[in-house]
């Protein structure tokens, strides 16, 4: 009886066809990875512009990335200064003008910086010590600076200031308590007496926690007992 020949096995020549194909698959998953790490990177480098942009006040007004090729501009990085006299339009000369007089009798003054301009007058122009009640001296010398004021645009902030002197009565007990008061009574003055649109307005009280001079003699302590009353800058 004869046996059957075996058949011979043929050798599989498209079997690097498979390793071919896990190969491509890996360096697609290889490529993709690096894609997304450079995105999330170049993602993280732009909150780190942005943030670094914002904490130093530098002068530059606007950086490149070069590596991503995309411009930060740093925000609030216009010239306030040029905005301000812009904004006024030679207004703040107008009301020096205007407010020459009582600047040469010393009955206020003036500072300007980028944000505002500052028209300060003494509390013996406005008050009585420690009361709140406007002096009849003070209504002429408010009624030139509303007319002023309300002309113009801006919105106005009334601050009030004390030197560190304690007052303890039963209206005030603290300084904290006057010079918010005071700055209230003039905020009320531009509304009842002017019609000053009470949208514009605002009031503080920062008691003897801002001076402007030392507190250790009279002359220091009656410059820290003031009125500031301050026309903004639209953009501050």
């Amino acid at each position: 009886m004869s046996r059957k020949k075996k058949h011979e096995e043929h050798e599989n020549h498209e079997r690097w066809l498979v390793s071919y194909a896990d190969f491509i698959t890996l360096l697609f998953a290889f490529f993709t990875s690096l894609y997304a790490m450079s995105s999330v990177n170049e993602g993280k480098y732009r909150v780190l512009s942005d943030s670094l942009a914002v904490s130093f006040n530098s002068s530059v007004h606007t950086s490149s990335a070069s590596a991503s090729g995309v411009s930060f501009v740093k925000q609030g990085s216009r010239n306030i200064t040029s905005d301000f006299h812009n904004v006024f339009s030679n207004k703040y000369d107008k009301i020096k003008d205007a407010l020459k007089e009582l600047e040469k009798n010393r009955k206020l003054s003036f500072i300007v910086d980028e944000n505002m301009l500052t028209i300060r007058i003494s509390e013996s122009v406005l008050f009585t010590p420690g009361k709140d009640e406007l002096i009849d001296d003070a209504h002429p010398v408010l009624d030139e600076v509303i007319a002023i004021l309300k002309g113009l645009p801006n919105s106005v902030r009334i601050e009030g200031h004390t030197d560190n002197i304690p007052i303890n009565t039963e209206r005030f007990p603290s300084n904290w308590d006057l010079s918010s008061a005071r700055s209230i009574a003039i905020l009320k003055y531009f509304i009842n007496e002017h019609g000053f649109a009470p949208s514009r307005l605002s009031a503080l009280g920062y008691g003897e926690y801002r001076p402007i001079e030392t507190n250790d003699t009279p002359s220091g302590r009656l410059k820290n007992r003031r009125v500031d009353i301050m026309v903004l800058n639209p953009g501050s």
